[in-house]
């Protein structure tokens, strides 16, 4: 891609002209300071506002400014563990590695202590398979009678009343898209005479799904209740497949069914048996952490219980641990949550750690050859994406799918660049040009930002993201 050349003009202009950006983006000397440090390094306004201002196609604003200081960092922190142990040894993945060594302990787990029955029979297949019709596909019509808004009660048995009424015409051989036109609510399926299309089954709310596929094809339904209103349902077709061509899937749908109903049991009886509970004021507590989002607690805070049971706990640093290592959006969710939303996902989370602590103590726990083998394949995605970014020396970052952006070691072909950047800054800077021009998709490092940042040293100023702002409207201006 060609770059727009650079306008003379500015207060930081003569000090671009002294340094290419390289060194703007490592140490340069002018201008006002640095937006962000990462590993020794520094990424100056002025580099930053050059290279959104020459390269970025879209225009700057806070947020874009944020998210080049951000890339950055992950990717200059990436890039100096990769300088110093190209293997990716030093650095410690006990938080990605959390998860599947955790899956592994409860695969055994389920296995010793949840005996699961894996025979599904041909007689119990056959039954669920004319109960359930897996694969059906209906063809059907409705009218919807909307409720209004915040409707009381009595507006609610109004709005049945009709449904009622013209269920009634329906049956007398009144025209179905005549009555739909006229009276439902629903804007999509009304203005067709009715018509819903083709659904299977389970895509619609669980009263309309389970009247549709209830009915013989041509067959009414009385009023059905939802949250929305009554509908009057009308089967215009119906397709099953046969059970030749979905029952080794269906088979193995009903061997799920069991082994999930059979495990939830297991975790209600562990429940009681431990007396896990709610400590009192948790929901509080739970609130106001995820509004505060503390970075870290005192030890006297981090040790205080959310949930307890015998011989352990759920504490607000447990908490805290998982909000900083959430997803966006999550500790808005928390705060936004009514009681009995919050308090199931408190009780589940209470539950994962009793279900882990229940199977240490079984003797389930990881080998050391497990544990080193779930790391190294850690260690092994993160080279991956860091070769797709085009971090590793001798590559490039460009992978084969263009249109679906770069992936993990296990499915991403990377292709050279030319020419390949020599060092760690220009390679950071390379992979900086590629993602702000649109050439290449950010590649999402996911839980690698936190490992890299919690081991690293690592700074971004948001107080000057204003000024990069308007140094990018100087370059930028005539």
């Amino acid at each position: 891609m060609l770059q727009r050349p650079s306008r003379p003009g500015g207060r930081a202009a003569g000090c671009w002209r002294q340094a290419p950006l390289l060194a703007a983006l490592s140490f340069a000397a002018c201008g006002p300071g640095p937006l962000a440090e990462a590993g020794g390094s520094r990424l100056t306004v002025e580099a930053a506002a050059r290279l959104i201002a020459d390269h970025s196609t879209v225009p700057g604003d806070s947020q874009v400014v944020r998210v080049v200081a951000e890339l950055w960092v992950d990717y200059t922190l990436l890039s100096a563990r990769l300088g110093e142990d190209d293997g990716l040894a030093s650095l410690d993945v006990g938080l990605a590695t959390e998860q599947p060594l955790n899956e592994i302990m409860l695969g055994r787990l389920w296995d010793e202590a949840v005996p699961v029955d894996t025979v599904v029979t041909d007689e119990e297949l056959t039954a669920r398979f004319a109960t359930d019709m897996p694969g059906a596909q209906a063809a059907s019509s409705q009218i919807l009678l909307l409720f209004p808004r915040s409707a009381t009660a009595r507006q609610r048995d109004s709005v049945r009343v009709v449904a009622e009424e013209l269920h009634a015409q329906l049956a007398g051989g009144s025209d179905f898209a005549t009555l739909a036109r006229r009276y439902s609510g629903d804007p999509g399926s009304g203005s067709r005479g009715g018509s819903m299309g083709t659904f299977e089954r389970g895509e619609m709310l669980a009263p309309v799904d389970e009247a549709v596929f209830g009915l013989r094809p041509g067959q009414l339904s009385g009023p059905v209740e939802t949250v929305l209103g009554y509908h009057l349902l009308r089967l215009d077709g119906l397709e099953v497949p046969g059970l030749d061509e979905v029952g080794e899937e269906f088979r193995r749908r009903i061997l799920q069914e069991r082994i999930a109903r059979a495990e939830a049991d297991y975790v209600s009886a562990l429940d009681s048996a431990y007396g896990l509970s709610l400590a009192e004021n948790a929901l509080e507590i739970a609130r106001s952490l995820a509004t505060a989002a503390p970075s870290s607690l005192s030890r006297g805070a981090a040790r205080r219980s959310l949930l307890t049971w015998d011989g352990g706990a759920y504490s607000a640093g447990d908490f805290v641990e998982i909000l900083g290592n959430a997803p966006d959006g999550f500790a808005e969710n928390v705060a936004g949550a009514s009681d009995e939303e919050l308090e199931g996902a408190l009780r589940q989370l209470g539950q994962e750690q009793l279900i882990l602590e229940e199977a240490r103590s079984r003797g389930l726990a990881p080998t050391e050859a497990e544990t080193d083998s779930v790391a190294n394949e850690a260690r092994t995605v993160i080279l991956g994406w860091a070769e797709a970014i085009g971090l590793v020396p001798g590559t490039g970052a460009e992978s084969e799918d263009s249109q679906g952006g770069p992936g993990p070691a296990d499915s991403t072909v990377v292709t050279p660049l030319t020419p390949v950047p020599a060092t760690a800054a220009e390679r950071v800077e390379a992979a900086l040009i590629r993602v702000i021009s649109g050439e290449q998709q950010i590649v999402p490092l996911g839980g690698v930002t936190f490992l890299l940042r919690d081991q690293g040293s690592w700074r971004i100023r948001e107080s000057r993201i204003g000024a990069t702002l308007a140094r990018i409207a100087e370059i930028l201006s005539p």
